[in-house]
């Protein structure tokens, strides 16, 4: 459904883009992952039209950003980073200027808007004006303007920008609802917020994407080795030197002495089989085991490492 190719952008000395390419499948929701300044808002610049690439291309639903603008436009739904609101209108108004500068006929306009005043919970407030809504009011009305027409492809840039944490997890659920029905790329630099929303990740740094996948794909990918958390029923500080006899499980050492909670590595290279071996010490040692389980490495953590 998108398909980006080789994007490069310059501005002056600085190389905001450089040899981007990565593609969307139809229905999926997938997070555009970077630091400020990393190149998110400028790639989707260029995919919608407000700007020129310098090299290469991109397709949007089989058409050419290029070659075929207006029809790339017509599938496509822009939310960019600051709102194109107007304050002096009404919510229904401008859902249905908006639908009109999309070309809706006009037997279909009427319908269009309220369907979609609806689905984002607008419809008992059409008739409010837009400069005495809530940032999160806001956002939504922003939104219903990017989806009034029904575009194969949604982007949304920093759709979260500044609400509080009820207004995001708001947003959050409608742009889940969307999903199937839209083919969608978020851009954000709040981890959790991509983590919680996307089902694949794209991530960027100094103008160039360095991992995509799935959270787990680039979880696993990133492992050098394993992390294990391991809890026993008493004498967890024991417990450490216990595990300290074995060369295989690597840097033992207590995290919660309260709840007596290990945690240990693995190099990559190691047999999982070395498990056995940990959870045998444990029980002949009268540790009691309560639990071993791989220790899940956090977004944070990947991010940190691709981006440094």
């Amino acid at each position: 459904m998108i398909e980006v190719s080789g994007l490069s952008k310059r501005y002056g000395a600085v190389q905001a883009l450089n040899n981007v390419s990565f593609s969307v499948g139809k229905g999926q929701i997938v997070g555009f992952l970077g630091a400020n300044g990393a190149g998110k808002t400028t790639t989707m610049d260029i995919m919608c039209g407000c700007i020129g690439a310098d090299a290469g291309t991109a397709t949007i639903a089989g058409f050419d950003i290029t070659e075929q603008p207006l029809e790339v436009k017509r599938r496509l739904g822009y939310l960019p980073d600051v709102a194109p609101l107007h304050p002096e209108m009404r919510i229904e108004e401008f859902v249905t200027y908006a639908g009109r500068l999309h070309k809706i006929p006009g037997t279909e306009l009427q319908r269009r808007v309220s369907e979609t005043l609806e689905k984002l919970s607008l419809g008992a407030v059409r008739r409010r004006l837009i400069g005495n809504l809530s940032k999160g009011y806001r956002q939504r009305v922003a939104l219903a303007q990017a989806i009034v027409h029904n575009p194969d492809v949604l982007v949304l840039d920093e759709p979260t920008e500044g609400l509080d944490p009820n207004q995001i997890v708001q947003i959050r659920e409608l742009i889940r609802s969307l999903a199937g029905h839209h083919t969608i790329i978020l851009s954000s630099h709040i981890l959790s917020e991509v983590q919680n929303t996307c089902d694949h990740l794209i991530i960027v740094h100094n103008g160039t994407v360095v991992q995509t996948g799935s959270y787990e794909d680039l979880t696993q990918a990133m492992k050098s080795g394993r992390t294990y958390r391991l809890k026993v029923a008493r004498n967890g500080a024991a417990a450490v030197s216990e595990l300290a006899e074995l060369a295989a499980a690597q840097h033992p050492r207590l995290v919660d002495a309260a709840e007596h909670e290990l945690e240990f590595s693995l190099g990559g290279g190691v047999d999982e089989a070395v498990l056995d071996n940990v959870a045998r010490k444990m029980i002949d040692g009268g540790f009691g085991l309560r639990e071993l389980a791989l220790k899940t490495k956090s977004l944070e953590e990947v991010f940190f490492q691709l981006t440094q």
